[in-house]
């Protein structure tokens, strides 16, 4: 089953004050929630602010995993999942703006994209198929390659909102001088 993405990772959105920190996907309130890699459970719960009732599944490289707006936990706190366990169910809680489950990735303190994870959320309710594991290499030359656009277009927009005209004057008066002093 395909679920459509509602909000992508940097998303400046008018509810929000500050960029999406995760992908959101469409779902149901209970549609089952299944760990995508292995690792160990940790247990959050906001209440009626920020992510609701969350999951953060800590893989063995340490990074995080976070399932959010959940309406039921299916584990318990430093549970060891692997892929394809049951987690918990989607759902509506927190600050949310109907059901749906966002999706977050941390490593360290920092929030990442998660586009690396979206084909294994999109695909870990097939019965059937196992969750491939993530290729270490294949995750990080993902996230080089996500580096190296945004350094692209980085360069891009410093080129094009440079003012260049004191270059071209200097260069103006230059030959100016060598042209016309001779």
């Amino acid at each position: 089953m395909k679920y459509t993405i509602t909000s992508r990772f940097g998303d400046h959105e008018p509810f929000r004050d500050h960029v999406h920190t995760g992908v959101d996907f469409k779902m149901d309130v209970g549609e089952p929630l299944k760990a995508i890699e292995e690792g160990v459970i940790h247990i959050k719960d906001f209440g009626a602010a920020n992510a609701g009732k969350t999951i953060i599944l800590e893989t063995d490289n340490g990074i995080q995993l976070i399932y959010g707006h959940l309406s039921e936990f299916n584990v318990v706190e430093g549970q060891h999942v692997s892929a394809g366990d049951l987690i918990g169910l989607s759902g509506n809680t927190g600050f949310s703006t109907g059901a749906h489950l966002h999706f977050g990735v941390k490593e360290g303190n920092r929030f990442v994209d998660p586009a690396p994870f979206i084909e294994k959320i999109q695909h870990m309710n097939e019965s059937g198929s196992p969750i491939p594991k993530t290729n270490i290499m294949e995750y990080l030359q993902q996230h080089i390659n996500v580096l190296t656009e945004s350094m692209k277009e980085t360069a891009v927009n410093l080129i094009m909102l440079t003012d260049y005209s004191p270059v071209i004057k200097l260069f103006e008066n230059l030959f100016k001088f060598i042209f016309f002093n001779f």
